[in-house]
C-alpha cells in the first residue's frame, strides 16, 4: 500500500489526574457513569464520528501539497531556543533566589506570566483564523502561523511542569493542582497532531505532504495521512462557555459515550477510557479497536469543543466505493467525508491485478490538478479528501481513465448541538462518468 509518507509523533503530555474512571468495555455500565453512558450501548454501524463545522458554517476549505520552508523552519528553532533559555532562566533565577518568600513570589509570578502567554496565543490564533477567512494570509501561512503557535505552547508546558516540580520542593508552600490542571488544559488548546505534523513538514524532517484546511469563523479542521497513519484535529470556540462551570469528570465521560457511541462501545477492556482537567474543560482520552480519540469537553456548555483523532489506515473501512472502468484499467475511489481518509485504487480490468501508475486529483470547477504520487505495487494510494466535488486522473501508457465523485456527508457528532446535524444526500450525478456508489460508511 502506497502512503503520503511523514511519520507520526504525537505526545500528549497529561497533567496528574484529578477525576479518573476507566469504565471497561462489555461490562455493566457502571453506576458513576449515570444512565447516559448506558443508553449509548447500541449498535451505531461502525460509524466513528468527528467533531466539525457545520456545512453553512463553512468559510474556506483546501487541501495543499506542504513541503520545507527555510523562513519558518529557522523561525521554529529560534523560538525553541529562545523559550528554553528563558525557562531555564526562570527556574535558576528561583532556585537561586535568597529565601523562600522570594521564591514564592517568583513561582507565582512565572506563572501569571504563562497565563498571560496563553491568553495571547488564543488571540494569535482567532486572528489567524480570521486572516485566513478573509484572504489575507494563504492556507501554508496558517499551516505556518498555527505550527509556531503549537510549538510556544508546547514550550510553554514545559515550563509549567518545571514550576510544578519546584515548588512541590518549596517548605511550607503550594500551588492549587486544579490552576495547574487549567493552565495545562488551556495550552492543549493551541497544540495538536496535525499541527506538529506540519512543523516537521516544515523545517524538513519530513517529506512534502498533503494537508485538509477547512475553517469557519471560529472553527477549524485540520488533518493528514502519514505512513500508515490518519490523523485528524479540530477545534470549535464557539461551543465553549467560559462563564460557566459546573461539569464533573463523570459527565464529560458521559458526554463523550453519547458523541462517539462506536468508539465508547470499542474501547479497551484495560485502560479503554479516562479523564483529566480542571477548571474550564477536561480531556477524555479513548483507545479503542480502531485507534484513539482525545477529546475535550467544556466545563461551561457541556460540549465537545476540540478533538484529536488518530487511526491506522489499516482499521478503517472501505467507504462508499465509486469506480470507473476504461482502457482495461479499474479505478476504484472509496469515497469519504470532507477531510477524510480517501482510499484510491488501481487494478487490471480482466485480471483484477494491482497496476502501478501516477494518480492526480484536482477540484471539477478547476483546471488544476496536482500528483499525488503512484500507486505502488499494490494499486493503492491514501491522501485526505477535498471538501467539494473532484476528479481523479490515472493515465498508464495510453491508456487513461478519469473518474469525478464528490465527499460523502460529515459523520457529525450526535449530541454536541442542540440543532439537528446538517446532513445532504448524494444525488445520483456525484460519481461521474457511470461510477456506481455502493451505501457503507467509511470510518
Amino acid at each position: 500500500m502506497k502512503v503520503l509518507p511523514l511519520v507520526l509523533a504525537f505526545v500528549l503530555v497529561a497533567s496528574p489526574v484529578l477525576g479518573a474512571v476507566g469504565p471497561q468495555a462489555g461490562s455493566p455500565p457502571a453506576d458513576a457513569l449515570g444512565d447516559t453512558a448506558a443508553q449509548v450501548q447500541t449498535s451505531s454501524n461502525g460509524t466513528i464520528r468527528v467533531l466539525d463545522i457545520p456545512a453553512s458554517s463553512v468559510v474556506r476549505s483546501t487541501v495543499d501539497l506542504q513541503h520545507v520552508d527555510l523562513g519558518p523552519s529557522l523561525d521554529f528553532a529560534g523560538l525553541r531556543a529562545g523559550t528554553q533559555i528563558q525557562t531555564l532562566s526562570s527556574i535558576e533565577r528561583i532556585r537561586s533566589a535568597s529565601d523562600d518568600g522570594v521564591r514564592q513570589q517568583l513561582i507565582l509570578g512565572e506563572i501569571n506570566q504563562i497565563e498571560q502567554r496563553a491568553i495571547a496565543l488564543q488571540s494569535a490564533q482567532r486572528n489567524a483564523i480570521e486572516a485566513y477567512n478573509s484572504g489575507g494570509i494563504s492556507a501554508r501561512e496558517l499551516l505556518v502561523e498555527l505550527a509556531r503557535i503549537d510549538a510556544e505552547a508546547r514550550e510553554l508546558n514545559e515550563r509549567r511542569i518545571e514550576l510544578r516540580e519546584i515548588s512541590a520542593q518549596t517548605p511550607d508552600f503550594s500551588v492549587d493542582p486544579g490552576r495547574l490542571a487549567a493552565l495545562e488544559r488551556e495550552l492543549d488548546t493551541f497544540t495538536g497532531p496535525v499541527r506538529e505534523q506540519a512543523v516537521s513538514v516544515l523545517t524538513g524532517a519530513e517529506t512534502p505532504t498533503r494537508f485538509f484546511v477547512r475553517t469557519s469563523e471560529d472553527g477549524l479542521v485540520l488533518s493528514v495521512i502519514t505512513d500508515d497513519t490518519y490523523i485528524r484535529e479540530a477545534y470549535r470556540s464557539d461551543l465553549r462557555n467560559r462563564d460557566e462551570s459546573g461539569v464533573t469528570p463523570t459527565e464529560a465521560l458521559d458526554k463523550v459515550a453519547e458523541n462517539y457511541p462506536y468508539v465508547w462501545d470499542s474501547r479497551a477492556t484495560q485502560n479503554g477510557a479516562d479523564v483529566v482537567g480542571a477548571g474550564n474543560s477536561y480531556l477524555v482520552r479513548v483507545n479503542h479497536d480502531r485507534g484513539q480519540l482525545f477529546a475535550y469537553v467544556d466545563s461551561g456548555s457541556a460540549k465537545v469543543f476540540k478533538e484529536a483523532q488518530i487511526r491506522p489506515l489499516d482499521t478503517i473501512s472501505n467507504g462508499t466505493m465509486a469506480t470507473e472502468v476504461k482502457d482495461g484499467l479499474n479505478l476504484s475511489v472509496n469515497r469519504t467525508y470532507p477531510g477524510g481518509p480517501l482510499r484510491i485504487q488501481l487494478t487490471e480490468t480482466e485480471t483484477g491485478d494491482p497496476v502501478d501508475a501516477n494518480v492526480t486529483i484536482g477540484l471539477e470547477a478547476s483546471r488544476e490538478s496536482s500528483l499525488l504520487g503512484r500507486t505502488g505495487a499494490d494499486g493503492t494510494i491514501w491522501t485526505v479528501s477535498p471538501g467539494s466535488r473532484f476528479t481523479i486522473t490515472v493515465i498508464k501508457g495510453n491508456a487513461a481513465v478519469v473518474l469525478t465523485v464528490s465527499p460523502t456527508p460529515v459523520p457529525h457528532l450526535l449530541t454536541n448541538t442542540t440543532k439537528t446535524n446538517e446532513t445532504t444526500t448524494t444525488p445520483a450525478s456525484d460519481v461521474t462518468p457511470s461510477g456506481t456508489a455502493t451505501p457503507q460508511f467509511d470510518g
